[in-house]
């Protein structure tokens, strides 16, 4: 009976041990408050909301994830759950959070988007107006709320409300008028604060009223900062060659069990035009066994979601060799009722901000554990593309990397 107690409490340990890594105490010093950004991380509606319930629905646990990630590489951090992350120096961060079902379904119900030249002569338009900015403030909220829990009380938030400050024309954010903008963003990150914006209703010279979105916002102030990397963290994993399916798997996309399931575009170079290509990729077969054990759920080898598809080595290339060379013509991209323009802007949207030299990571707030590994890895810029064993990337990051094609170099020709 004493072994049999022993051995049920080593295995109790051991489960323990598994749900969550090892914490290394740090403090990571403050970086000089001069105005410069390291990373741009944009916390997407469709993550930290539940977009498809109820309107103004947070997804709870998704958020905390989030908040978690970005407190851990901010200034004065007190632990650290990764030891591999522990001796990365404190970044300095601009948050920019999405609307998700905070903003989209009331600018949807008042066509918020197309605005209106007369917006006094419309209370339709003005009470859609209104509720909008109510609903997307209402979330940023929530946000500052929970990482505030999460920071050190030396580190400050700045909220930053679009309206008011950021302005488009034609429903393009024009820089010279929103200057005062930029320039309030730029004293937050003087004072040493973590700025937070979010995607607004803003005025617009055209049309009345435009959406802002976070994304239009991330570009932007990609431009005017400069940031060594920008992180997009959403409800999927990165770019697929067609629209997963969370709850059941990526499988369910091939009913007949002949149509190849999406395969993970691992890595995306973007060509001098705009235009992307896919160099790197995870068929299903790599990409589910990645998954096995990072996290509940059903997307496991022993649990396929269409028994009719066998996934082995063999087909496993044939995916992963179909999908490298994917671009940005036959990748399908469902825009899920996204009023700011959907997923295939976002890609574009990240494809123009790797054509500035900053690379792009694109993942989703879950990861080892359930504890943002994926996010803390696109943070830090450590994607671990390839498939070598790496000492401190042990466990594999899930996402996509977008980056600008490297130029060829010449070789002289011998003297």
């Amino acid at each position: 009976e004493k072994a049999m107690r022993t051995q049920g409490e080593k295995r109790k340990k051991l489960k323990a041990a598994r749900k969550s890594p090892p914490v290394r105490k740090v403090t990571r010093v403050a970086p000089p408050a001069d105005g410069t950004v390291d990373v741009i991380v944009k916390l997407g509606g469709a993550a930290i909301t539940i977009k498809d319930g109820e309107p103004d629905t947070l997804n709870v646990d998704a958020l905390k994830t989030c908040c978690n990630a970005i407190a851990e590489v901010a200034p004065l951090t007190e632990s650290v759950r990764w030891p591999c992350f522990a001796e990365e120096p404190a970044l300095r961060v601009i948050v920019v959070h999405g609307a998700g079902s905070y903003g989209h379904p009331q600018a949807k119900q008042y066509r918020v988007a197309d605005g209106a030249r007369d917006m006094d002569g419309d209370p339709v338009l003005r009470e859609g107006v209104d509720k909008t900015q109510a609903s997307v403030r209402k979330l940023c909220k929530l946000v500052c709320d929970e990482l505030d829990s999460k920071l050190a009380p030396e580190v400050r938030l700045a909220p930053i409300s679009p309206y008011g400050r950021f302005f488009t024309v034609g429903k393009k954010l024009n820089r010279n008028l929103s200057r005062g903008g930029f320039d309030e963003v730029r004293a937050a990150l003087m004072e040493g604060k973590i700025p937070v914006l979010h995607g607004d209703v803003v005025d617009d010279a055209e049309q009345g009223c435009a959406i802002l979105s976070g994304d239009t916002l991330v570009e932007c102030l990609t431009e005017e900062f400069e940031p060594k990397r920008v992180v997009f963290v959403s409800d999927v994993e990165g770019i697929f060659t067609a629209k997963p399916l969370h709850k059941n798997g990526p499988c369910d996309l091939c009913p007949d069990g002949k149509t190849p399931p999406p395969a993970l575009l691992r890595e995306i170079q973007v060509n001098p035009d705009g235009s992307w290509i896919a160099t790197q990729a995870f068929g299903p077969y790599k990409y589910l066994d990645l998954r096995y054990g990072f996290h509940t759920g059903v997307w496991q080898r022993e649990q396929q979601a269409n028994p009719l598809w066998k996934l082995s080595d063999e087909t496993d290339e044939q995916v992963v060799e179909s999908a490298v060379g994917t671009t940005d013509s036959t990748v399908s991209l469902a825009d899920n009722g996204d009023v700011t323009g959907g997923i295939k802007t976002k890609v574009q949207e990240a494809a123009a901000i790797a054509l500035k030299g900053v690379d792009v990571f694109l993942t989703n707030h879950r990861g080892k554990f359930d504890i943002g590994f994926n996010i803390k890895c696109a943070l830090y810029g450590h994607p671990a593309v390839d498939d070598e064993y790496d000492s401190r990337f042990v466990p594999h990051w899930i996402g996509t990397l977008v980056k600008m094609l490297a130029p060829e170099v010449e070789n002289e020709p011998p003297a």
